[in-house]
């Protein structure tokens, strides 16, 4: 498996599928925006302090971002 980001506001594009993310030691919101339509980011969800889970990724080529809800969240995607 190999990593897609472990830092925040770092853009990172997943193939199409599954990918897994992991919070730990603060909140984190994690956010997309789509190659086509809108520009800006939209929320994924949040992630609490050890919260680890698996994202559907149907489309290529979506761009995700983690950011910090409040203080220093560490933070991972992996696929």
């Amino acid at each position: 498996m190999a990593s897609l980001t472990t830092a925040l506001e770092t853009e990172f594009t997943p193939a199409a599928g599954d990918f897994i993310v992991q919070c730990t030691k603060a909140p984190a919101t994690l956010l997309r925006k789509n190659v086509t339509g809108l520009a800006d980011f939209a929320s994924v969800g949040t992630l609490m302090p050890g919260d680890a889970l698996i994202c559907s990724n149907p489309v290529a080529g979506a761009i995700y971002k983690f950011t910090a809800l409040s203080g220093t969240p560490r933070v991972s995607a992996d696929q």
